[in-house]
C-alpha cells in the first residue's frame, strides 16, 4: 500500500535560488570614508644665504659652504582633497639630499596651516623638504639577562644598572614606538650644485675630524662644464687620475688646486682595466664613505674624457707632476700635533690636519733611510699581528716596540738584519718562545733583542703580506712614514742584503692614512718614470 508523506515545506525554484545565494554571498558592509588629516600641500617660499643661480635647474643654486635657511609654507588637508582648516599639531620636516642643522626640527600647525624656517646643509641636485605626522615615543620595557647570568634574589646581588626579575638579574630597555597619521607631503624642488671633492673630504663648518663630510651619500662630480678656475678650457672634465693600484684609483680636482681637500681615492674593487694614469674624468659618482679614517667613493661610477670617436687620448695630461705637483712631505709636517713620545712617527696623532689636507694626493718624500731590522710579530702564522704580547711580563706590543726608536726589548722568533746591526750587539740571548714555554722540553726557539734608536726597524709578516714597510725621513734621523712598493716596485725586495739600512733618495706616489697602521700615513709608491731613483729600477 502506498502511504503519501507531507514535510510541511514547499519550495519553488525560484526560492531555492534566493536562498543559495543568501547562504553562499559574501557579506559586504558599506562604510563611509572618515575624515580626517590626509596630507600636506608645501610650498618653498624663500631660500636664504644661497650663492650662484637662482635655484631652478637650469641655473642651480651653487653647493653651499655653510648654513643655509629655507622658509616654507605648509597647509593640511583632508582625504577628500580639501583645507583641514581644524588641524593643529606638531609635523616632523626632513630635507633631501641634504641634512638638518637641527635634526628634531617640527612644524607647527595652527588652524590647518604653517610657516617655518629650516636650516639646513649639504644640499645638492634636486632638493625638496619632506613633512610628515610620524613622531617616537617611549614604548615598551624589555628586560635582557646580564651576561655571563647572575642569580639573585630581591635585587641583592646585582651590578649597577640591572635588577632581579625570576631569580635572574637583568637589564631594563626602553623601546620606542612611532605614532601618528603618516600624513606626509613634499614641497616642489630647488636645484643646487653637485659637490666638489673638497666638499665631501671637510665641513667647514664643523669642527675637524678625519670623517668624510657627506659619510654614506650618493655624490655624483660632474665636472663636464668648463670651469675657468681650471687649466683646461675644453668642456671636459678637471678631474685628473693621478694613481691607479689593484683595488682603485685616485682623482686631484685640478680646478681646486691652491685649495685643501681637493684629492680623493675610489676603491673599485679591483683593477680598472679602463683608466691610465693622466685619464680626465668628466664625471665620478658613488657611495662616499670612511674607511680606517680615509675618506673614499666605494662603487663608483667614472666617464672619461672621450672625443667624437670616443678616443681618451686628445685629453690626457702627458705631464701629470706639472699640472698637481706632488706636495712635498717634511718632518716638520710630520710633527704636528705630536706628542714628544710619538714624534718617531709620521703623522701619529689623527689631529694632524696638515697632512689631512693632502690625504690622497699626490706627494714626495726624501733623503730616505731604509730599515735595518725587521722582525716578525705574526706568533701563531694567522697573518693578524696581535695587539700586545700573549705573555704577561711584557707590557708594550710587538710592533710598538720594533717602532719605538727607544732601546726596546723584544722576543721573536723570525727576524732579519744588515751585519752592521748584528755588529751593535742585537742578538741578546736564544730564549724560549713565551708561547712556547708550557711545552715540556722544548728548545729556545726565540732571541730577545734589543732595537738600539740607531737603528731601524720595520715589521717583516705585514711587508709579506701587503708590501708595506717603514722608511725614516732626514736620512733615518727623523721619524719613520709608511711605503708600500709591492705594486710599483714588484721585483724589490727591501729584506735583501745588499737593501737593508740603504738611503734612497726620494719616493713619489699617493698618499693614504690607515687609522689603525703605525705610522698611520702610508705613500702608495706611484707607477710614473720620477715616482722612484734610477738605482732603484729593474
Amino acid at each position: 500500500m502506498h502511504i503519501p508523506v507531507k514535510t510541511g515545506l514547499a519550495f519553488t525554484t525560484a526560492g531555492l535560488l534566493l536562498v543559495s545565494g543568501l547562504a553562499f554571498s559574501p557579506c559586504v558592509e558599506t562604510r563611509k570614508l572618515e575624515n580626517g588629516l590626509a596630507g600636506f600641500r608645501v610650498r618653498i617660499t624663500s631660500v636664504e644665504g644661497t650663492s650662484g643661480g637662482d635655484g631652478s635647474a637650469s641655473d642651480p643654486y651653487d653647493y653651499p659652504s655653510d648654513e643655509i635657511v629655507i622658509h616654507l609654507a605648509a597647509e593640511a588637508y583632508d582625504q577628500f582633497g580639501a583645507p583641514l582648516p581644524g588641524y593643529q599639531g606638531n609635523v616632523g620636516v626632513k630635507v633631501t639630499p641634504g641634512e638638518l642643522v637641527y635634526p628634531d626640527t617640527r612644524v607647527a600647525f595652527s588652524d590647518g596651516t604653517a610657516e617655518a624656517a629650516i636650516r639646513a646643509r649639504k644640499l645638492s641636485g634636486q632638493v625638496a623638504l619632506w613633512l610628515e605626522d610620524v613622531r617616537v615615543v617611549d614604548g615598551d620595557v624589555a628586560r635582557s639577562p646580564i651576561q655571563p647570568r647572575v642569580r639573585c634574589q630581591d635585587h641583592d646581588g646585582c651590578p649597577e644598572g640591572a635588577r632581579c626579575y625570576e631569580g635572574i638579574c637583568q637589564r631594563e630597555v626602553r623601546l620606542t614606538r612611532k605614532e601618528g597619521t603618516w600624513a606626509t607631503g613634499i614641497s616642489d624642488l630647488v636645484y643646487f650644485a653637485q659637490p666638489r671633492l673638497r666638499n665631501v673630504q671637510w665641513d667647514p663648518w664643523l669642527p675637524k675630524n678625519d670623517m668624510s663630510s657627506l659619510t654614506g651619500r650618493f655624490v655624483d662630480v660632474d665636472c663636464r662644464a668648463g670651469d675657468p678656475a681650471g687649466p683646461f678650457n675644453d668642456g671636459h672634465g678637471q678631474l685628473l687620475v693621478t694613481g691607479i693600484f689593484n683595488e682603485g684609483f685616485y682623482v686631484t680636482d685640478l680646478a681646486d688646486m691652491g685649495t685643501a681637500y681637493n684629492h680623493l681615492y675610489a676603491y673599485s674593487y679591483s683593477y680598472p682595466e679602463n683608466l691610465e694614469i693622466g685619464d680626465r674624468l668628466d664625471r665620478l659618482a658613488g657611495i662616499s664613505q670612511d674607511f680606517s679614517g680615509a675618506t673614499q667613493i666605494s662603487f663608483p661610477t667614472y666617464f672619461r674624457a672621450l672625443d667624437e670617436h670616443h678616443d681618451p687620448t686628445p685629453f690626457q695630461v702627458h705631464d701629470v707632476d706639472g699640472v698637481a705637483p706632488p706636495s712635498l712631505i717634511t718632518t716638520a709636517m710630520c710633527d704636528e700635533e705630536s706628542s714628544t713620545t710619538t714624534r718617531h712617527m709620521c703623522g701619529h696623532s689623527k689631529d694632524n690636519w696638515t697632512l689631512e689636507e693632502i690625504e690622497s694626493a699626490r706627494v714626495r718624500i726624501e733623503n730616505l733611510r731604509a730599515p735595518d731590522v725587521y722582525i716578525d710579530c705574526d706568533f701563531n702564522g694567522n697573518l693578524e699581528i696581535t695587539s700586545s704580547y700573549p705573555y704577561p711580563d711584557m707590557e708594550t706590543s710587538c710592533r710598538d716596540a720594533c717602532l719605538a726608536r727607544n732601546g726596546a726589548e723584544v722576543v721573536v722568533r723570525d727576524f732579519v738584519a744588515s751585519p752592521a746591526a748584528l755588529a751593535d750587539l742585537l742578538v741578546q740571548e736564544q730564549v724560549i718562545c713565551p708561547w712556547e714555554a708550557s711545552i715540556p722540553g722544548i728548545a729556545p726557539n726565540c732571541v730577545r733583542l734589543r732595537l738600539g734608536p740607531e737603528h731601524i726597524c720595520s715589521e717583516l709578516s705585514t711587508m709579506r703580506q701587503f708590501g708595506q714597510w717603514v722608511v725614516a725621513l732626514d736620512d733615518g734621523a727623523g721619524p719613520l712614514i709608511n711605503v708600500l712598493t709591492r705594486e710599483s716596485l714588484v721585483d724589490f725586495d727591501p729584506t735583501a742584503s745588499g737593501n737593508l739600512g740603504m738611503q734612497i733618495e726620494f719616493f713619489q706616489g699617493n698618499l693614504r692614512q690607515v687609522r689603525a697602521a703605525r705610522p698611520r700615513w702610508i705613500v702608495l709608491v706611484g707607477k710614473l718614470p720620477a715616482d722612484v731613483p734610477q738605482s732603484m729600477k729593474p
